[in-house]
């Protein structure tokens, strides 16, 4: 019997054996260093190309927006050259209002006056004139037949058919909210005409308050 004995072979590593001179090699290495650097180069200045270029765009969009708010700022300096007088005529409304109702606070309405007294007026009774005095100096100075203030003073006359009509006459004046110390100045019999049926005549006077001021050239509260 015959025995096989494994036998290894060994493999050795060849040398390595560099024909190129040391110089040839620097260069290649060289080269390929200048070109990574211009690479660099070429990526750096396209970098900075993008970034001048947004830089760009936003200068422009910063720019226009400036010119757009340059015209605005034009445009309202105009409006408000426009209405610089404004407060100027609000002020003089403010004034006139002002110098209306100093005016006119003593105003009072006689045609409301009038328009009342004939309301008032008894069945039996007619006036004939109605005379009407109110002082512009000094309102509210004048005193009434009994003392009290009165803006204005009245005087009317007037037939009745008998005393108590005239006496219903001064009543309902009495009752009146703007009248005040109403007064019967005289009284005479009516002379007999044959077709008349009042039997007196009368003169009576009376004060107008202040509660018969119109007020209505007053400015409200807060306006």
């Amino acid at each position: 019997m015959s025995t096989t004995t494994p036998t290894g072979v060994r493999t050795a590593t060849l040398p390595k054996v560099n024909l190129l001179p040391t110089e040839i090699s620097e260069g290649a290495r060289f080269r390929n260093l200048q070109a990574a650097m211009a690479l660099a180069v070429v990526l750096a200045a396209v970098v900075v190309g993008g970034l001048s270029y947004l830089a760009s765009g936003d200068e422009n969009d910063a720019q226009s927006a400036l010119s757009v708010a340059q015209a605005r700022g034009t445009q309202l300096q105009a409006e408000t050259a426009k209405y610089a007088s404004v407060p100027q005529k609000y002020a003089q409304v403010a004034t006139a209002a002002a110098q209306l109702q100093q005016a006119m606070s003593q105003e009072i309405r006689y045609s409301y006056v009038l328009n009342d007294l004939s309301l008032r007026m008894p069945a039996g009774v007619w006036l004939t004139s109605v005379i009407i005095d109110q002082p512009v100096d000094t309102p509210g100075a004048t005193k009434a037949a009994w003392g009290s203030s009165q803006l204005a003073s009245v005087k009317v006359s007037g037939v009745a058919l008998n005393m108590n009509d005239v006496a219903g006459w001064l009543d309902t004046l009495a009752r009146g909210a703007i009248y005040t110390d109403p007064y019967l100045t005289q009284t005479a019999s009516a002379p007999s005409t044959g077709t008349s049926v009042a039997s007196w005549t009368f003169d009576s006077t009376l004060g107008i308050t202040s509660k018969g001021l119109s007020n209505r050239y007053l400015q409200k509260a807060g306006s």
